[in-house]
């Protein structure tokens, strides 16, 4: 039967994150593999109170019950409050789209503007779950390759040369590098954009996650070549799957009707669960003890690689996010060095799967899920994994 399938089934690019996710909950494992975000951080009883007060409150029927298309107009407000005063973007609500997840957005800004053949920039490494979002509508990726602060701007300059349809970027705390953008880097993308046809597609995913604040401007404040991306995630829960995208006026009709032709709407439930939870909540003491608990993982997590990994790794030292990105010797292939770790049952991302070129010598380490005494073991183990490796 699978002759029946489309030509676009032989294009998605594998992944091994769920099959990593999978190995990772086998007994014994400790796994700095994965992008989930540290689960005791998640509110469950503000957000059992917020669902109690749906249930129970006068539209209790209309939240189980179809919505518009666009989303909540009281949640989609609350987004662009906070983007305004956050970010800088000058988008109102309306400019705000609800989606699943911001996995969705990339999706649907495939079927919008990719047809097979034609040219998207991304970051390299970049995220691979958006790569794969794409690789769905056969477009030829052109990589830029991620600098310590930003994309190496001759490489972006060469290809925005080739008229890419877009350029798909992570400004802040970057999965999988962990990097930000300097303010420099972010001037300079926003004016090469705007001086192009090429359209940003700007991930805020990590954007709140920044250990001691926002790391800049987003580029869709400098840009209207821009769409922004974001997500609760990160912040307050994966499993509600409460995205948006702030759209630009001149595509927001358009990716109105994709939204609702391709998806419908996003849940009605979750997304009012969502508006109460944010009306009892003030964002930025919300996020202080989120913060500073990822820094203090991020700053024990570095301490026990300082110690224990040998001199010929070398690694970034990220402002914020869940990532630290590790690097081999040059010549070296990582993936050894995952095998060994996985053989003493630590699992970890292999960074070549990020990248559209190279690659080969890199991990993505992913430090909040762990707990403390399982970054120490788990490092120990690491320690043994890469005496072998090399």
């Amino acid at each position: 039967m699978e002759s029946r399938l489309s030509s676009r089934a032989d294009l998605i690019l594998d992944s091994c994150i769920m099959r990593l996710i999978a190995v990772a909950k086998r007994p014994g494992m400790i796994s700095f593999a994965t992008g989930l975000p540290d689960n005791s951080l998640f509110d469950t009883e503000g957000l059992r109170r917020a669902a109690d007060e749906v249930l129970s409150g006068d539209d209790a029927k209309g939240a189980l019950q179809y919505g518009e298309a666009e989303g909540l107009p009281s949640l989609r407000k609350r987004i662009a409050d906070r983007c305004r005063k956050e970010t800088g973007i000058r988008a109102t609500w309306e400019n705000i789209l609800l989606t699943n997840g911001s996995q969705e957005c990339f999706d649907l800004l495939g079927k919008m503007f990719l047809d097979p053949g034609d040219s998207i920039a991304v970051e390299n490494p970049g995220y691979l779950g958006a790569l794969q979002a794409y690789s769905v509508y056969g477009p030829r990726m052109i990589g830029v390759d991620l600098l310590d602060h930003g994309p190496d701007m001759r490489q972006l300059e060469s290809a925005l040369s080739e008229s890419p349809k877009l350029f798909y970027s992570i400004p802040n705390h970057q999965n999988p590098s962990g990097v930000s953008y300097s303010e420099s880097a972010r001037r300079e993308v926003s004016e090469m954009i705007s001086g192009s046809e090429t359209v940003i597609v700007e991930d805020d995913a990590y954007g709140e996650l920044g250990y001691r604040g926002r790391a800049g401007k987003a580029l869709s404040s400098m840009t209207n070549n821009s769409v922004m991306t974001g997500s609760f995630s990160k912040i307050i829960s994966p499993g509600m799957r409460i995205g948006w995208m702030t759209v630009p006026d001149w595509l927001l009709p358009k990716a109105t009707q994709f939204l609702e032709a391709f998806c419908l709407q996003a849940g009605s439930f979750t997304q009012r669960v969502m508006d109460r939870f944010l009306a009892r909540n003030d964002m930025d003491a919300y996020l202080k003890p989120i913060r500073a608990e990822y820094l203090r993982k991020k700053n024990l997590f570095s301490d026990l690689m300082e110690d224990m990994l040998p001199e010929s790794f070398s690694w970034n030292d990220p402002d914020g996010g869940m990532f630290i990105w590790l690097r081999t010797p040059e010549g070296t292939d990582a993936m050894r060095l995952v095998d060994a770790a996985l053989e003493r049952k630590v699992v970890l991302m292999p960074g070549k799967p990020f990248h559209v070129r190279g690659g080969d010598n890199t991990v993505r380490l992913n430090f909040a899920t762990a707990s403390d005494e399982e970054m120490e073991e788990g490092m120990r183990r690491l320690r043994e994994a890469a005496s072998a490796f090399l």
